[in-house]
């Protein structure tokens, strides 16, 4: 059992429920009704889908909505492509239309650090923090905290296996219920 206690919970460190970031004021409707879906090809959407996971791996963030636009040379169809991306959840959007999530990648930072080799990433839970090595296919170190006690809680992935033969991963949200608020889940 570690024994060293995380200085200030990093869970505590997040902001409170109400100053949390105000996903997509951009709604999927708003974007639907905006741009009907004629004429932007698949091939688009997954051109955009590529853009961003290559961004985020090489740069370790996100790219924003400007790069995204000046990359593709329009704000149009990137509305539009963006629109199926967060249907399935895999992208999130933030108020101001940037990035929130693209899983299993955080873009913005959270109490669940991921490191690989020289890089640093974050997963939004334990669970997308997990699956960033596994996306990667790398060894990782992923730096998280017990939410009840603080207790460091230092996770190593090594050859594709989770190292360590004790742990419990709780999750309070049923899946169900997981997008109804995404960034309380």
């Amino acid at each position: 059992m570690p024994e060293k206690v995380v200085e200030g919970n990093r869970k505590s460190r997040r902001p409170r429920r109400d100053s949390r970031p105000r996903l997509s004021g951009r709604s999927q409707l708003d974007i639907r009704n905006r741009y009907p879906r004629q004429k932007i090809s698949v091939n688009f959407d997954a051109r955009l889908r590529l853009f961003i996971y290559r961004h985020l791996i090489a740069k370790c963030r996100a790219p924003s909505i400007a790069e995204m636009a000046r990359h593709f040379k329009s704000q149009k169809h990137l509305d539009v492509a963006l629109q199926p991306l967060c249907a399935s959840h895999a992208f999130v959007l933030q108020e101001n239309g940037d990035l929130w999530r693209a899983a299993p990648f955080s873009a913005v930072p959270t109490a669940f650090p991921v490191k690989v080799g020289n890089r640093s990433y974050y997963g939004n839970c334990i669970w997308d923090a997990l699956g960033i090595p596994a996306m990667l296919g790398q060894n990782a170190r992923i730096d998280a905290s017990c939410g009840c006690c603080n207790l460091e809680m230092l996770l190593k992935v090594r050859n594709g296996r989770l190292l360590g033969s004790k742990g419990i991963i709780h999750i309070a949200v049923p899946a169900r219920d997981w997008y109804k608020d995404i960034v309380f889940t």
